[in-house]
Formats: C-alpha cells, structure tokens, sequence
C-alpha cells in the first residue's frame, strides 16, 4: 500500500500503518515535493519531517520524489511498486480546488484504475487540513521582486523593438518579445513569468498591432497571431519553468548524494571511536558552514559532548538535547519544535534506540531552512548513527573474541600444563619416595641415580612454568628491555651450559664469525631464545644427532641459526610453527608449545625477526636476526683475533 502526501498528517500514518499490520502488508510513505513545496515555511516542513520521521519507525518505506503535478507521481510511483491501495488525507477546504478541476481525491479515483484509494479524514491540529499557504509578508518583498525585474525586462524589450520598429517585420518582432518570455522564465518564479507573457501580449498588441497605440485589431489575422503569441509564449514559460526546477533538484540530489558518500566514505575509514566522531564533525561543519557537535549518553538523563565544541551556556540548549535522546525527534532551531535555542538537534538514530544527538548552529541559526537542509542533515545523522552502532557492534564483537580467545587458551593451556605438570611431578614423587623408603636397601648409584632423575625433572618443571611466566609478561606488554652491550658467544656459552644434562652424547657444532661485533640486547631474554630453540630442538630429534649453531653479518644485522638433523616438520606446520600451544608432533614431545612463541615475541621486541624451515640435506632449522646498533665499544685487544668457535662438543655432566 502507498500513504499520500496530501495532507500528510501524524494520523494518516497511523492509519495506513494499522491497515498494513492487520493486512499483512509493506507500506510506503510517499511525499512528493513541488516548486509550491520548496517556499513552505518552517512549520508545514516540521509536520511534514514528523509525519515521515514517525512512518519511518512505523515500519515504512519512506520515499521523497520531485515532480510538478502529485496525482500523476503517486499514479506513477504505485504503478512501479506494485502498489494495491493508496490512502491519503481528505482535504478540508476543496471548494477553489473543485471550481478549477478537482481535487487530488477526485483525480486518483477517475484515473486509479485497479488501484484501491482509501481516504482519512484529516486533523486539524496535526495537519490543519491542506498545507497552509506561506506568509504574506514574509514573501511579499520576495515576489515584488520578481514582478519588477519581469515588469523591466519586458519594457526593456519594448524598446528594443521600437528602436528595430522600422527595420523588422512582425514576426521578426514576435520572436523578440517570445526571447524575452525564455530568458524571464529561465530566472525567476512562475508568477512573474506568467506576468512577463500576459505584459509582452498586452504591450506588443498596443503599440506594434495596427491599429498603433490601440487595443483595436484592423486584421483578423493579427488577433490569430495575437492568440498563438500568448499561447506559444505560456507554454515556453511552463516548459522553462519546469527545467529550471528539475534542473534545481537534480543539482540539490546531487549535492546531497556527493556528502552522503563522502561522509559513508570517511566513516568508513575510521579506525577508532574517536576518530570516527572527529570525522563527522568536521565533515558536516564543512557542508553546512557551521559549527557541529555530537553528544553520546553517559547515562539516561546525562549527555556529554564528545566531539566538537561544547553547548553554549544556556540550560535550553541541554533540555532541548536530552528531550531529543529522550523520543527521537528534531528539534531546535527553524524547526518549528523547541526552536528558542541557536542549534539544529538530530537524533543518531540506530537499529535499536538513538546513539547520541548531533547539534548543528548555523550561521544564521534562527533564519527559515531551506528545503534540503533538514532532510540532507536527519540523512547524515542516520548514517552517524549507524556508524556508532557499527563500531558498537565491532568493539563487541572483538571484546567477545577476545574473551573466546582467552577461554580457548585457558582450556589449552590448562589441558596442556595438566599433563606436562603432573608427568615431572609423578618423577619427583616417585623417586623421592623410593629414596625415602629404600634408605637401607638402596645403594650409593641408586641414590645418586634418583636424586639425579629428581634434579633433571625438576629443572625441566621450572622451565615449563619459566615458560609460562614468560609468556604471561610478554602478552601483559609488562617486559622491558634492559638492553647492554654483549657477546653473542657468552649468551650462547650461558645457554649451553644450562642444557648441559640435556645436550648429554650430543655434539654441537659453533660456527661464529671471528670479527663478530657487539650487540645491544637484553643478555636474559636473548638466552632464553636460544634456550628454547636448543630445547625445541632436542624434542624433535633422534637422542645422539648433532646440533648446528651459525651466525653471520647481512646488512646492518646479526643472523643467527640453530639447525638440526632430525625428520624436520610437515609442510602443513610451516605457518603454524610459532602459534601459541601448536606442536608438530604432539604424540612425540613434551611440553605446551609456548617455547617458540616466546623466542618470535623476544625477537620482535629487540627489533629482528625469526622464520624456520627445513634443510635440504635433512633437518629443520630456525633463523632470528638482532640489529646492530651505532656506538657499540671496542673489544679488548685479546680478544680481537679470537678464532670462529668449531665442534664443541657439550660436556658429560657425569664428569
């Protein structure tokens, strides 16, 4: 079904939205805007955005066309929509309306066809019956205006022909008065486009028609022309007329397109809350000229200004904006509601409730608005408003990731830490009790042999939970760094020697470059990534292969490597590797899989970055690089011609 607009009243809508609800059916809020439509004042435009605004939260369609005759645009827009019933207002005062050719009641019934039309009765004190007329005077200035200017071009051509009098012919002179008629219309109002045809006839047939400075025509065939003259010149009058106002719109419908995209476009960019709102004003202070305020609720009856200047201080400007947060209306300024403030109030309005109110003080606050100002600005605030709802719902949305993300990883390191907790503990308690029960029994080796089970499941327990204390503070951002100046062979020395049990039957190959500078790291945490990386190393590899550790200089940075020469890893694990709790081999290793997330989060903080792959003769390896820094101090003469470190081997912890 389709609401006309005529008189579009608060209770038309409820009406045809009654009638839809019982029926079943989508309906439509039709307003078709004509020149006549443009002049109105601020009040009949305010009953008409509150009739639109209240379909809207109806349920409705809310549709605005342009054109010059509404019967003929309802007609045409139901035809296209498939409409089935039209419901509009009955006037209240059609008398003048039925003298000249009905009202609009009687031209959708004698040209609806299958179309059913369903008439209201009007409200008086919603819509007053029939749009009211503009105000005399505030018009009458405006029109005099016009009347003028027509009066002068016509008299200006007056002169013109009687100055070519005598050198044109009579139609040469028709054609002069029909080019006036155009230019005329092209730039002023119907009225005085009309006048301009009726004044150019009147004059030209006075002074140019014989019998001269007459009214009386001596040849029938000048009165014919005298006809066709006025008839030509109406039409010409109607046809620019209309040009002209399409011409209107279409610049109007453009210019209103053009911000709204410009504004969806600079949302849409937005990163951030306080970026989005920033854009916003700034966007719509630049289109209207003014000045341009968002206030977001803190609570119900509280709003705070959250981007833009703040309210002047007068306690209308903050009544006005919580009423308006409050029932979802505008008002303020030239609006014909609450309108004794200096501000423009816009409802953010959203899926569920408004978001906010957005407050516009133009120049001119209490000036009359044009017709697209109230209409372009309520558009821009529904799209504001689905903005915030949007960064709402994003914000949400990673919020509850978030708090997914941080569950899952609570089940998996709790379902981790479970088992790799209780196995060394299971050890510990196992071997201490033999040892407390087997005192006697027990010789010196067995002992020695349990309190070494008990140490080495003991230290492999504190680097699990070193581990996950490590991780903790780097995800916290609570790690600083507490960078100095080191060799890279005592950080790798310091590693060795604490995976001295571990390395045990195992050769380690140290290829370092002999020139090797200093680096500026933290020692602790660049030997906890060598730590894992060896003890990664070790899980994944046959007990007795060799492990390989190289370092060279590219390009202003160290690049550091701690290969292997196991079975490597799957391709499908090659972009997984450094995933919190990911194993390779799971079945295979000990451990929850934080070890080599531990090593990228170090490497990236110093700066580097770490990547892993496998080796073409067998075998995975891992590669970091550290950045080398201006002003690093020169080593000791001693230890400048130190040789490259080669086949060391690790140590029998036994010895």
């Amino acid at each position: 079904m389709c609401l006309g607009p005529y008189p579009l009243s608060l209770r038309l809508v409820r009406a045809a939205h009654r009638l839809a609800a019982a029926q079943g059916l989508e309906w439509f809020a039709l307003y078709v805007e004509t020149p006549e439509h443009e002049r109105l004042p601020a009040a009949p435009r305010e009953v008409v955005s509150q009739a639109l605004r209240l379909a809207s939260h109806l349920g409705a369609r809310v549709v605005r066309v342009s054109g010059f005759r509404i019967g003929q645009e309802i007609l045409h827009f139901a035809r296209e929509n498939q409409i089935t019933k039209i419901m509009l207002g009955k006037p209240q005062k059609g008398v003048w309306r039925r003298l000249v050719g009905g009202t609009l009641v009687e031209f959708l019934i004698r040209h609806s066809g299958p179309l059913d039309v369903l008439v209201v009765s009007g409200d008086e004190e919603e819509s007053g019956g029939e749009i009211p007329p503009p105000p005399v005077k505030t018009r009458f200035w405006v029109a005099l205006r016009g009347y003028l200017l027509a009066s002068l071009g016509v008299a200006g051509c007056t002169g013109l022909a009687a100055l070519l009098f005598p050198y044109l012919t009579f139609t040469s002179l028709v054609m002069l008065y029909l080019l006036t008629v155009v230019v005329i219309s092209s730039f002023l109002n119907r009225g005085p486009a009309i006048f301009s045809v009726c004044a150019s006839v009147t004059v030209f047939g006075f002074i140019f028609v014989p019998e001269y400075w007459s009214f009386k025509i001596a040849n029938p065939e000048y009165a014919l022309t005298l006809l066709v003259m006025l008839l030509v010149s109406m039409l010409i009058s109607e046809l620019t007329g209309r040009i002209r106002y399409q011409a209107k719109v279409a610049r109007r419908q453009e210019r209103q397109t053009a911000a709204l995209y410009d504004m969806s476009q600079r949302l849409a960019a937005a990163d951030n809350l306080e970026m989005l709102l920033q854009t916003a004003v700034e966007h719509i202070a630049r289109i209207f000229q003014g000045q341009a305020s968002i206030l977001l609720a803190e609570t119900d009856d509280r709003l705070r200004v959250a981007a833009g200047p703040p309210l002047p201080e007068d306690v209308r400007e903050g009544m006005v904006a919580r009423w308006v947060y409050r029932y979802g209306h505008t008002a303020g300024a030239g609006t014909g509601t609450l309108s004794a403030v200096r501000g423009i109030y816009v409802p953010l309005l959203a899926l569920q409730r408004p978001a906010g109110v957005l407050r516009l003080e133009l120049p001119q606050p209490h000036a009359p608005q044009t017709a697209d100002t109230l209409p372009l600005l309520e558009a821009m605030a529904r799209q504001l408003g689905l903005a915030l709802e949007r960064e709402k719902l994003r914000r949400e949305a990673r919020d509850t990731h978030l708090a997914m993300e941080a569950e899952r990883m609570r089940n998996t390191l709790l379902s981790s830490v479970s088992h790799d907790l209780k196995t060394p503990l299971t050890v510990i308690a196992g071997a201490a009790s033999s040892l407390l029960e087997g005192q006697e029994v027990l010789d010196h080796a067995a002992k020695t042999e349990l309190a070494q089970t008990i140490y080495e499941e003991a230290k492999r327990l504190d680097r699990l939970v070193l581990n996950l204390l490590e991780m903790s503070r780097l995800q916290s951002g609570q790690v600083k760094l507490h960078k100095e100046w080191h060799m890279l062979e005592e950080v790798l020395g310091s590693a060795l020697h604490q995976l001295e049990p571990q390395l045990q039957g195992r050769q380690v190959k140290i290829v370092l470059p002999a020139d090797l500078p200093l680096v500026n790291i933290d020692a602790l945490l660049i030997e906890r990534v060598f730590i894992n990386l060896l003890d990664n190393a070790l899980k994944y590899t046959p007990p007795g292969t060799p492990l390989e550790i190289s370092g060279h200089l590219e390009d202003r940075q160290v690049v550091l490597e701690v290969a292997d020469r196991g079975p490597g890893f799957p391709p499908e694990a090659a972009t997984r590797l450094f995933e919190k709790f990911y194993q390779a081999a799971p079945q295979t290793a000990r451990g929850v899989g934080l070890g080599l997330s531990i090593c990228q989060a170090i490497v990236e903080i110093h700066g580097g970055r770490i990547w892993g792959g496998n080796r073409p003769e067998g075998g995975a390896f891992f590669r970091f690089t550290l950045p080398l820094e201006e002003g690093a101090p020169q080593l000791p003469p001693d230890l400048q011609d130190t040789e490259e470190l080669q086949n060391h081997e690790a140590p029998d912890p036994s010895h």
